[in-house]
C-alpha cells in the first residue's frame, strides 16, 4: 500500500526530444548522437533527424550533439519538474578538416612523445593499474602546443573530433568531446562533454565500479550533500596557513591543532538552491582523510590510509543532484582525490550497488618510485662544431637539455660536467660549465702533446648520477695527425631537419687580393612559411678540411630518449642532489674534532654572494648556487652569538662517477693534407689579429652586483601589490606572503635539499638571518601600510646564487631605503678561506677582422653556439671572413625551435659558383 503514497509523476520517466539539422542548409542529420554528458544517456537521430532521450533523467545536465564533419553543440538543460522537453541542434559544418589519413601521416617522433605526455595526465596517472587498461583509439586527431605565457610554461592539447577511449577496466566506452586541456607547473586542467556506452565484450565489472566509487571525489561529496561524511570513513581538518615562523613536521599528532584543525560536517554551509543545485561553502583549505583507504602515505610518517586536498577559489562550490560538479573548475584537488584521471571516470547516472566492498589497488608498486622521480630525468644533447681534431685544437660545443618534463627545467640542473677520456677510460679533460634556460656552451682545449687516437666526449649532471648512465650524452672524438684530415667511410646518422621545416641559406662572397668576405642569409620556414623562431648553434667549415657529412647523432635522436621507458633513482633518496651553481660539500667539527649540527656561512670573495646552511648531525654539509668563473676566494666560519667563529671546516673533493667501459666510435679513413700550412691550434688563433664574434654574448667580465642581478631578473614568480597591501594595513608581511602562496609556503622545489633560508631584501639591502631572528621573523616586524610591493621568486631563485637557493622576497616600503646594518657587517678574520674552481671560462670564437692581413686556411671558421632568433625576423645575417684558399664551406645549424621541433642540416657552397 505504501507503492500509492508516491506521487505518480515521480514513477513516470522525464524525456528529452528534439532534432538536428545543419545549420547552413537546413537539412535534417540522421544517425547524428545525442547524448547527456557524463552519463550513459544517449540516442541516435532516425533518418529525419528525430530522437528522443528517456528515463530517470536529471534534473540538471548538458545535453550534446554532435555528427562527423561537425561541430559539437551543447545547451544547459533544467528540466524543473517538467517530465518532457523539446530541444533542437543546428550543427555547423566544419572547414577544411583534414581527413584521418592526412592525420596520421603528418604524426611524427615529437607527436608521439607530446602524445605520451598527454596520456599521463588525462587517461591515468603513470602509477595506476588501470593506465594499462585504457587506450585512445583515435590518437591521431589529437594536436599539441607548448609555449610560455605570463612567464609560465604550458603544454596544452586540441581534437579535431571526439577522443575515443576503450576502457576495459572498467568495461566503458568513452567518447570525450574535448574542450579544454592545459598543463602548467601549478598544475592541470582539461574538461569536455563525455559520452559512455557499455563496452562489447566485457562483463563483471560492476564490483570494481562500485570500489572505483568509494572514496573517489563524488563520494565524498555526495557524503557531505547526505549528512553521512561524519559517520562514515572520512576525517576532515581545516588546514591553517603556514605562518613561516614554526617549520612544519611529518608527525600527525604533533601537527594536529597547529597546522590542521579538525572539523566536522556541520562547519560547512550547505544549502539547497532553487535550480535544484547544491551550494558547498569552502572558505579554506581542508585535508580529507580516508580511514578506511590504505595507501603509502609519506606526507605523515605515522599516517598509512589516503589524504586529500580540496580548495575553492572562489570560496564555494556547486554540486548537482549526483554529487558532481557542473562547473569543475570551482574546486581545486590534490592528493589522493587529485589522481582521478578518465581511466577512473564514472558515468554520474552510476549508483553503487548494495555495501560497498573492499579497496582494490589503485596504484602499482612497481610503479610508485617511476612515477615520483621520472619527471625529473634530464639529458643533454651536444652539438660540436666539427667532427674530428687535431692536438692542441679547441672543441667548441653547444649542449641542449632535454627534460622528460619541461616544467621542470627551472629547478633542475644548472651545472653541465663535461669530461674528455681515452682508450684506456682515462679522463684527458674535465670541466664545468653554466646552463642556462636549457642551454650551455663552452670549448674544450685539447693537450698540444695528445697523442691522436679515438676519444670521448662525456657530458652529464651531478643529478642524473641518481640515475646510473640514464641520460649521459657520449660523442666519439677521432684526433688525428696534424697532416691528416678524416674521410667518413661509414655514415650511421643522417643529418636532416624536420621534414616539416625548411632550411633555406643566401650567401655573398667578395674577395679580395687577401681574403674573402662572407656574408650568408639563414632562414628557417615551415611549410606554410612561417618564420620558425628558437636556439640554434651554427657552424661554418672548410668543406676541403672536413668530410662532407657529419658523424655525431643529431638532436632528433637525442629527443628519442624522451619516448624511454619510465625510470625511477636508483636509492631510496637521491644521493646526488641538483647543483643549482658551483657547489661546495665537507665537514665541521668543533676543536676536539666532534661533529656538530650547526649553520655554517659561507661567503664569496667581498660579499658578491652569501649564504646560511646547515650541517647534518655527522657534520657534513652541503652547498649550492654560486656562480663564478675560473676561481674565487670562499670563505666559511660557524658564527656564535657574538659573531665569533668557532671550531673546525673541512672542504671535501667532489668525486666523478667512473669511466663504463663504454667506447662509442665510428668508422672513418685518413688521408694527408695537401696544404700543410693549416692553422689548427687553439693558441695560435686566440693569439692572431681577430675580433670576437659580436653574436655571442658569454659572460667574461667581473659578476654584475646582487642587487643588479636581483631586480634586472624580470617577472617574479609572485607579486603582491599595492592594491592587496593596502587592503590589509594591519597584516604583518609574513602572513601577507603566506597568504599569497599556495598552501601557505614558499614552495622552492629543491627536491629533498634543506633549501635553509630565502634570501630577503628591503629597498635594496640584505637581511642576514641569525639563530635569533629569521627571515620571517623578521617580516613580521613590518605591516602592510609600511609597503609597496612584495616580489616573490621561487622556481627561478637559483638566478640569485646561494643566497636564493631558499627563494627570494624583494620588498620594497614606503621608507627611504637602508643600507646594511652596522652589526651585519662580518669579520673577514673570523673565516676559513678556500680557494674554489668555478665555471670554466669560454672565450669567444676568434673571427678575423684585418684586411691588410692573409687568413690562413682553417678547418674551422665560425661557431656560435646560442644563436637566438626571434618569429618577428625575416632571416639570420652572419658574416666573418676567410682564407682565399678555401673553395667549398659546409654551414651546419642544429638545435630546437621555439616549438620545440628538432633542426639539424649541413649545407654545402662553394665559393667559385657565387663570385
Amino acid at each position: 500500500m505504501l507503492l500509492f503514497l508516491i506521487p505518480i509523476w515521480e514513477l513516470e520517466a522525464q524525456v528529452v526530444k528534439g532534432k538536428i539539422t545543419d545549420e547552413q542548409t537546413g537539412e535534417p542529420l540522421p544517425f547524428a548522437n545525442v547524448f547527456i554528458s557524463n552519463t550513459t544517456f544517449g540516442s541516435t537521430t532516425d533518418i529525419d533527424g528525430n530522437f528522443e532521450i528517456s528515463g530517470q533523467l536529471p534534473q540538471n545536465f548538458e545535453l550534446a550533439a554532435s555528427f562527423i564533419g561537425y561541430y559539437t553543440k551543447f545547451r544547459n538543460i533544467a528540466l524543473s519538474g517538467r517530465n518532457s522537453v523539446t530541444v533542437n541542434f543546428d550543427l555547423t559544418p566544419k572547414v577544411d578538416q583534414l581527413d584521418e589519413i592526412q592525420l596520421k601521416s603528418r604524426r611524427d617522433k615529437k607527436w608521439e612523445r607530446n602524445l605520451k605526455r598527454f596520456e599521463r595526465v588525462f587517461l591515468a596517472v603513470l602509477d595506476d593499474p588501470f593506465l594499462k587498461q585504457s587506450k585512445i583509439t583515435n590518437p591521431w586527431i589529437l594536436d599539441f602546443q607548448q609555449g610560455r605565457e605570463g612567464g609560465m610554461r604550458y603544454f596544452a592539447a586540441t581534437a579535431q573530433d571526439p577522443i575515443l577511449i576503450e576502457n576495459e577496466a572498467l568495461g566503458y566506452h568513452i567518447e570525450y568531446h574535448l574542450q579544454r586541456f592545459v598543463e602548467t607547473r601549478r598544475g592541470f586542467q582539461y574538461y569536455g562533454l563525455v559520452n559512455f556506452s557499455e563496452l562489447e565484450g566485457v562483463d563483471g565489472k560492476e564490483d570494481l565500479r562500485n570500489t572505483t566509487y568509494q572514496g573517489s571525489l563524488r563520494h565524498f561529496v555526495k557524503s557531505l550533500v547526505d549528512r553521512t561524511v561524519d559517520t562514515l570513513e572520512y576525517e576532515i581538518y581545516q588546514v591553517i596557513p603556514d605562518n613561516f615562523l614554526t617549520k612544519r613536521t611529518n608527525d600527525f599528532t604533533q601537527e594536529l591543532g597547529e597546522s590542521i584543525v579538525k572539523i566536522h560536517r556541520d562547519s560547512l554551509y550547505i544549502c539547497d538552491l532553487p535550480n535544484g543545485l547544491t551550494l558547498i561553502e569552502l572558505p579554506y583549505k581542508i585535508e580529507v582523510h580516508n580511514r578506511k583507504k590504505p595507501w603509502p602515505n609519506n606526507y605523515y610518517e605515522n599516517i598509512y590510509h589516503s589524504i586529500s586536498w580540496l580548495e575553492a577559489p572562489e570560496g564555494y562550490f556547486v554540486v548537482d543532484d549526483y554529487g558532481v560538479l557542473p562547473d569543475p573548475t570551482q574546486l581545486e584537488r590534490a592528493g589522493n582525490m587529485g589522481r582521478e584521471r578518465v581511466a577512473r571516470f564514472l558515468p554520474h547516472d552510476f549508483e553503487p550497488t548494495g555495501e560497498l566492498g573492499e579497496f582494490v589497488a589503485e596504484f602499482d608498486s612497481t610503479l610508485l618510485r617511476k612515477s615520483k622521480w621520472n619527471n625529473l630525468r634530464e639529458k643533454p644533447h651536444l652539438s660540436l662544431n666539427k667532427t674530428y681534431y687535431h692536438p692542441g685544437e679547441a672543441i667548441w660545443f653547444a649542449a641542449d637539455m632535454l627534460y622528460q618534463n619541461n616544467f621542470y627545467m627551472d629547478s633542475l640542473s644548472r651545472v653541465l660536467h663535461v669530461e674528455v677520456y681515452d682508450n684506456d677510460f682515462q679522463t684527458i679533460l674535465s670541466e664545468k660549465f653554466q646552463i642556462k634556460e636549457g642551454k650551455s656552451s663552452g670549448v674544450l682545449v685539447l693537450p698540444d702533446g695528445l697523442q691522436p687516437d679515438n676519444y670521448v666526449i662525456r657530458a652529464y649532471t651531478n643529478w642524473m648520477r641518481n640515475y646510473q648512465e640514464d641520460g649521459f650524452s657520449y660523442v666519439p672524438i677521432p684526433v688525428l695527425g696534424s697532416n691528416e684530415k678524416l674521410v667518413a667511410e661509414l655514415v650511421e646518422e643522417e643529418f636532416e631537419t624536420d621534414e616539416d621545416l625548411e632550411v633555406i641559406i643566401k650567401s655573398q662572397f667578395e674577395k679580395s687580393i687577401w681574403n674573402t668576405k662572407v656574408k650568408l642569409e639563414i632562414d628557417i620556414i615551415e611549410a606554410d612559411d612561417e618564420i620558425v623562431g628558437g636556439q640554434f648553434s651554427i657552424s661554418v667549415l672548410d668543406a676541403d678540411l672536413n668530410p662532407e657529412i657529419f658523424l655525431q647523432s643529431p638532436i632528433r635522436n637525442s629527443l628519442n630518449w624522451l619516448l624511454s621507458d619510465e625510470k625511477s633513482i636508483f636509492y631510496e633518496e637521491p644521493k646526488y642532489p641538483i647543483e643549482f651553481g658551483i657547489s661546495l660539500q665537507g665537514y665541521f667539527s668543533d676543536r676536539p674534532r666532534r661533529p656538530l649540527n650547526v649553520p655554517l656561512t659561507i661567503v664569496q670573495g667581498e660579499l658578491e654572494d652569501y649564504g646560511i646552511i646547515q650541517t647534518d648531525s655527522s657534520g657534513y654539509f652541503w652547498a649550492t648556487g654560486l656562480v663564478f668563473q675560473d676561481s674565487a676566494e670562499i670563505s666559511i666560519a660557524a658564527l656564535n652569538k657574538r659573531r665569533n667563529s668557532f671550531g673546525e671546516v673541512r672542504l671535501a673533493p667532489s668525486q666523478s662517477p667512473n669511466v663504463q667501459p663504454f667506447y662509442p666510435r665510428f668508422s672513418y679513413g685518413k688521408e694527408t693534407i695537401e696544404n700543410p700550412d693549416v692553422e689548427f691550434s687553439f693558441e695560435d688563433l686566440m693569439a692572431g689579429n681577430y675580433m670576437e664574434l659580436e653574436e655571442i654574448t658569454v659572460q667574461t667580465s667581473a659578476l654584475e652586483s646582487t642587487a643588479e642581478r636581483n631586480y634586472g631578473y624580470g617577472t617574479p614568480d609572485r607579486e603582491i601589490d599595492s592594491q592587496f597591501l593596502e587592503s590589509r594595513p594591519d597584516l604583518t608581511l609574513d602572513r601577507v606572503i603566506s597568504m599569497n602562496m599556495a598552501g601557505g609556503r614558499m614552495g622552492n622545489y629543491n627536491w629533498g635539499l634543506d633549501a635553509g633560508e630565502p634570501l630577503l631584501m628591503v629597498d635594496g639591502a640584505r637581511f642576514f638571518p641569525s639563530e635569533d631572528e629569521s627571515v620571517f621573523a623578521y617580516l613580521s616586524t613590518f605591516v602592510a601600510a609600511e609597503v609597496e610591493s612584495i616580489k616573490i621568486y621561487t622556481f627561478s631563485a637559483g638566478t640569485f646564487g646561494l643566497q636564493g637557493f631558499a627563494g627570494a622576497i624583494l620588498v620594497e616600503t614606503k621608507r627611504a631605503k637602508r643600507g646594511l646594518q652596522e652589526d651585519q657587517v662580518f669579520d673577514a678574520s673570523q673565516f676559513q678561506k678556500f680557494k674554489v674552481s668555478g665555471f670554466t671560462a669560454v672565450p669567444q670564437f676568434p673571427v678575423f677582422n684585418n684586411h691588410e692581413g692573409i687568413i690562413k686556411q682553417r678547418s674551422a671558421i665560425y661557431w656560435n653556439p646560442r644563436l637566438e632568433w626571434d618569429q618577428d625576423q625575416t632571416s639570420i645575417p652572419i658574416t666573418f671572413e676567410m682564407s682565399n684558399q678555401t673553395q667549398r664551406i659546409l654551414v651546419k645549424i642544429e638545435g630546437l625551435s621555439k616549438d620545440k621541433d628538432p633542426i639539424s642540416k649541413i649545407i654545402e657552397i662553394r665559393v667559385e659558383d657565387l663570385l
